[in-house]
């Protein structure tokens, strides 16, 4: 007969396996708060009576907020081999980069001439 309080190292294995996963799923649960909070105090900003350089400035700092905390866990870089990480960070420097380029490639002349 087998003692029911008797545990297995499996078994002890499959407890620890089971509080990490616990652990990571209760981070997944507070970080999805958080943006919601953030989106909230978003929304809230919008309709302020502020002048809008600010609203602007706020908004794409808390935009850039939830895009790294959405990449950083949701998407498991957290997890992730360094190597992984660093690539990803680089990738997202040249798309960012591309970005900026192309928005001051296609500024409007400001000697009123026709641009492309």
């Amino acid at each position: 007969m087998s003692d029911s309080n008797h545990l297995t190292a499996g078994h002890q294995v499959d407890q620890h396996h089971l509080a990490e996963e616990n652990e990571k799923y209760f981070t997944f649960n507070t970080v999805a708060m958080a943006l919601a909070f953030i989106t909230m105090t978003e929304l809230i900003i919008v309709y302020l009576p502020i002048h809008g350089t600010i609203v602007f400035t706020v908004l794409t700092a808390l935009s850039i907020i939830k895009f790294a905390a959405v990449c950083w866990w949701f998407m498991h870089l957290k997890w992730d081999k360094a190597l992984l990480t660093m690539l990803f960070c680089l990738g997202l420097l040249l798309a960012g980069g591309t970005v900026i380029a192309l928005y001051f490639l296609f500024q409007p002349d400001p000697n009123g001439a026709p641009t492309l």
